[in-house]
């Protein structure tokens, strides 16, 4: 299995703050993640995938196709 990142850990790699992070997860915008019990985690293999389809051009380009 991928490395999982803690909230924590994704915020300082993101500079977002847990509570961005929790909206992000909220509204559906943020990487897939894993919950278990109340402890929320993303695997590391998500949170690529999800910078990669974030890529951009331009500040009005679309996300590129993955």
């Amino acid at each position: 299995m991928s490395n999982l990142l803690n909230p924590d850990q994704l915020g300082e790699r993101w500079q977002k703050s847990r509570q961005s992070l929790a909206q992000m997860r909220y509204r559906g915008h943020g990487p897939k993640f894993v919950k278990i019990g109340k402890s929320v985690f993303y695997r590391e293999t998500d949170v690529l995938e999800f910078e990669e389809s974030n890529i951009r051009t331009r500040t009005d380009d679309a996300p590129e196709a993955a």
